[in-house]
């Protein structure tokens, strides 16, 4: 039950993630990234929070991502790629932070 109150939500951040492993499963924390008209496109590195310590990170990788970013007048600017690499930070023993790197799928 505790755990089910302290569990990170995006339905109400700056942030939000959608992935393969399900709704909230990976929660955005942090957004680093570049973004050119030529080039590589755009290259996020996304910094996650989770409850799942153990998440298998292998099949994440080539799957399709949307990260929403919600903008001054409230409306969310989609980026929809693929996650090109996917790490595990470390945990606490009540969450874990992973490392996401999402880029376009050309």
């Amino acid at each position: 039950m505790l755990a089910a109150l302290a569990a990170p939500r995006s339905d109400d951040r700056f942030l939000r993630l959608h992935t393969p492993c399900g709704t909230d499963v990976l929660v955005a924390e942090t957004l680093d990234g570049v973004e050119q008209i030529d080039g590589i496109g755009f290259q996020w590195t996304i910094t996650a929070l989770s409850l799942d310590a153990g998440l298998p990170l292998a099949p994440l990788i080539g799957q399709g991502a949307l990260l929403q970013m919600q903008q001054a007048d409230g409306s969310l600017r989609p980026l929809h790629g693929r996650i090109t690499a996917a790490e595990r930070l470390g945990s606490n023993g009540g969450l874990a932070r992973y490392r996401l790197r999402l880029q376009p799928w050309l």
